[in-house]
């Protein structure tokens, strides 16, 4: 069973999101801030990191930095509703393989773009 993590600070949003790709067949974990991304991606693996930008203790740019500094090569989906065209180039020059608005896209979306990277 492939493994996600979720990194992001609503709780509500990380559980719909959980929910949503656990019916379809993924193991998730989630995670409110970068603190807590950076830890749990010292000691477990996964395969693929869905990562908030804004959070609390380590935004979403500085655990992109720490994944590099690592070596960790998690492929990592950036969901921010940051939707300047600078953020996303910063995102993805950190290591970031996709980015999405969370309030443009819908769960089924999400998930497609999930199983585009777990193929």
């Amino acid at each position: 069973m492939r493994k996600i993590l979720i990194v992001e600070d609503e709780k509500p949003l990380a559980r719909v999101m959980s929910l949503k790709l656990n019916s379809v067949g993924y193991q998730t974990t989630a995670v409110f801030n970068g603190e807590e991304a950076i830890a749990i991606l010292a000691k477990q693996s996964f395969d693929l990191v869905i990562l908030d930008l804004l959070m609390p203790k380590g935004d979403g740019f500085s655990v992109l930095a720490h994944l590099n500094k690592s070596g960790i090569k998690t492929p990592v989906i950036v969901a921010s509703n940051l939707a300047q065209q600078e953020d996303i180039e910063k995102a993805k020059k950190l290591g970031a393989v996709d980015y999405f608005v969370k309030s443009d896209i819908t769960l089924v979306e999400m998930v497609n773009k999930v199983k585009q990277y777990l193929q």
